[in-house]
Parts: structure tokens; sequence; C-alpha cells
């Protein structure tokens, strides 16, 4: 479903996502973010179409929200590259059955930041799940520099990765492909889960 286009200006990054855009599309209606869903050949690009997500704080950030959200088996490998807060952050979701989400969190004039609880996304994983020629060292190499801001970096990690998309982290006032949004549905299902839980926290905390 098509709405009028939103552009999210504070917020910056993109999902890649292997599969097809229909796919994919599916996929952000039953979720939290309204995106821009952009075919790039094998590869099709989110980015988000509104500042926040659909659901109430603390879950309306749209970038964490899209950043960290699941994909399932038949949507990997996915790799995100998102500005947050000066830092940059890259996500992975490879291929498998069972994997661990992965992420690189990089800062100016520090380079990869150490990221407690988080699990790190190495180079080999980055290229592989890019299925990107280049080496290892050469992504290495983009990482540990740590001049310039995070949308800069991003763009290089990009660009030795081969991966499409680096125009689509400027702030757009128009979209480059659909304006697919989550159903009400989705989010409702969402919001009562997470009444429950607090709820249920609540009389543990009682009790």
């Amino acid at each position: 479903m098509s709405v009028p286009w939103q552009p999210a200006r504070d917020s910056r990054g993109l999902l890649l996502v292997r599969a097809k855009p229909g796919s994919v599309a599916s996929w952000v209606r039953r979720g939290l973010v309204a995106c821009d869903v952009v075919p790039l050949g094998e590869w099709t690009a989110l980015r988000p179409a509104e500042r926040s997500s659909r659901a109430s704080a603390p879950y309306d950030d749209a970038i964490a929200v899209l950043a960290g959200r699941p994909l399932p088996y038949r949507l990997r490998p996915a790799l995100g590259f998102f500005v947050v807060d000066h830092r940059a952050v890259v996500s992975l979701q490879p291929k498998g059955f069972r994997p661990a989400h992965r992420w690189v969190v990089w800062e100016p004039e520090t380079g990869p930041a150490r990221t407690p609880g988080l699990e790190v996304a190495r180079p080999p994983e980055l290229v592989a799940s890019a299925r990107s020629r280049t080496s290892a060292s050469e992504v290495h190499q983009v990482l540990k520099d740590d001049s310039g801001d995070a949308p800069r970096l991003l763009r290089r990690l990009l660009d030795v990765l081969a991966l499409p998309g680096a125009d689509l982290l400027d702030p757009s006032d128009h979209p480059r492909g659909q304006v697919v949004t989550p159903t009400a549905q989705a989010v409702a299902r969402f919001e009562s889960r997470m009444a429950e839980q607090a709820q249920h926290r609540a009389e543990l905390e009682e009790n």
C-alpha cells in the first residue's frame, strides 16, 4: 500500500535485502516501519519513509526498529548501513537457519568501537554476505580508518563491497521506489504483545 512521501530527515540509513521487492514489501507490511522499497538489481533497498515507527515509545525510533528487526531465512542475507548519533552502524543478518544478528559500530576519530552485548560482524562475514569479490583485508582497512564522518565511512564500505544504494544515504524529499506501510493489524499485535509483557513484569515486581 502506498502513502504520500514523508521524508525521515532525522533518520539516515538503508537496509539491503537480497530478495525480490514483492517479498520484501510483504515483510515491511508485517512490521512497524514505513519504508521506501527500492529495487537495486539482485538487492532490494529499504529506507525509512517516516521519522518514527508506527509503534509507541520506546519502540518509535524508525532506524533502531528497522536495523534490529530479524529477517526470515528466505530474505537473508541482509546488510544495513545506518547513521546513529554520528556513529556508523552496520548490521548483518547472514544466510543460515539460526544466524545471530551481527554488528559493526564505528566512531569518528576512534574507528570500530566496543559494543558490549552485540556480536561483532567480521570483515570476512561482510564480504561473504555481500557476495563481493573484494578481500576481507580491504574491508578491514576501510573500517580501521577513523578519519571522516559516519556517512563517508558507510559510502566507502558500500563501494568496497560493491553494493548498491550509496546515494540512498542522502536525505531526499522524494521516494525512489514504492512507499510501503505496516498494516494496522501488525502494529496492534505488537502493541498488545508489549503491553502483556509489561503487565507480566509489573506482576513479578509486585510479588
